[in-house]
């Protein structure tokens, strides 16, 4: 490029401007075109050379129908700028946003407006398809939830039906034994207590299905909760079992959570179970504290940065060997002989979906013979 390319400073401010990727025009105090580049020639459809000096309302009419254009021009004559958004409303408008910049003098009078024109239809084209998809999660994701809750109903009524033969089954099998005792053999009598042992078993088995699928369909929390009273109840219903196992409780001060009451107390009592059942020292001891923390180092080594209320289950008892803490929580998961400890491995299983349902989470720290703690993260600010 030389000079002869070049004339005066109004050629090389034409070039620039046509040189942007926004369309630019300019008008001066009496509205007539002064700069018009080769982008707003591509946007508008209109040449430079047939709108030059003409009237802005008559090169592009529709503004004159457009009250907020107008008044945006007017105020930037004031010396003011503005922002207006694309519309369909409009021919200058369709997915194109518009800026208005008074245009000063070296005196620093307004001499002008300038009209910067950002063509969005990329970013209007994203927004829809994001739009689209958010509308298909939102159809999904309802769709998901109501699947769910039907499957949660579905397995309450199914488990609650099964008790009541099972139930049956149990008592006809003991008037059998009743009745028939001096026709039956040892072998025979105990065939059937087998029989109703193993009813047993199926029954209690159903006891938890019931209990996950009531996590499945409960409402979110509505407040707050005083644990201090929750725990109370819990330890009452437990009240037998803990004075055959000689067991201490030790609960610190705790602090209220918002948390679904009945699913907390479901918690408690499987963890309470739990620590009374896997213990062999005689004299079983239950310590539960609480700790609210902003940061907690996760045992696969990531941090978190939420702040919990951290309710902390701690016993005495037989502990759990390094290379089944990630196991405990599975469904149906016995770490140990059947036959030792009875129970269907359903107990810490519904402790990790409560948690889970109140968008917390639960682990345990344990060395194999030296009791275990569990800890239980409840978000102090929960979803709504």
């Amino acid at each position: 490029m030389n000079k002869k390319d070049i004339d005066t400073a109004d050629g090389l401010a034409e070039m620039l401007t046509d040189c942007s990727i926004d369309g630019i025009i300019s008008i001066d105090q009496d509205w007539s075109v002064t700069a018009w580049n080769k982008t707003a020639e591509n946007l508008t459809g209109l040449t430079r050379q047939s709108v030059l000096e003409q009237h802005l309302l008559e090169a592009l009419p529709s503004i004159k129908e457009d009250k907020e254009t107008i008044h945006a021009i007017q105020q930037a004559f004031k010396g003011y700028r503005s922002f207006i958004p694309a519309s369909d409303e409009f021919s200058h408008r369709v997915q194109l946003e518009n800026y208005y910049i008074p245009l000063r003098n070296q005196v620093g009078s307004i001499a002008g407006v300038m009209n910067i024109i950002h063509d969005v239809a990329h970013r209007i084209k994203a927004e829809m398809r994001l739009q689209a998809l958010h509308s298909e999660l939102r159809e999904n994701f309802a769709k998901l939830q109501q699947t769910s809750a039907e499957l949660a109903s579905f397995t309450l009524i199914s488990s609650r039906n099964i008790k009541e033969p099972i139930r049956n089954i149990y008592t006809s099998i003991e008037q059998l034994i009743t009745t028939e005792s001096r026709r039956l053999s040892d072998n025979g009598k105990a065939a059937f207590r087998r029989i109703q042992a193993s009813l047993n078993k199926m029954n209690l088995l159903l006891d938890d299905m019931l209990e996950l699928a009531q996590i499945g369909i409960a409402e979110k929390p509505a407040g707050p909760i005083d644990l201090q009273q929750e725990i109370k109840e819990v330890l009452e219903a437990l009240a037998t079992q803990i004075e055959e196992n000689n067991v201490k409780v030790i609960v610190n001060s705790l602090c209220p959570i918002t948390a679904h009451r009945d699913q907390v107390r479901l918690l408690f009592k499987h963890l309470f179970s739990n620590a009374i059942k896997f213990n062999e020292t005689g004299a079983p001891q239950i310590t539960v504290s609480y700790e609210k923390t902003a940061k907690h180092n996760m045992n696969d080594g990531s941090v978190l940065t939420r702040e919990y209320h951290c309710i902390t289950v701690t016993d005495n008892g037989i502990g759990i060997a390094a290379a089944d803490k990630d196991r405990i929580f599975n469904m149906f998961e016995k770490i140990d002989s059947p036959k030792r400890y009875k129970g269907a491995g359903t107990g810490l299983a519904i402790v990790k979906k409560i948690m889970a349902a109140h968008d917390g989470f639960a682990e345990v720290n344990s060395t194999e013979g030296q009791g275990s703690s569990f800890r239980c993260f409840f978000p102090v600010s929960f979803p709504q």
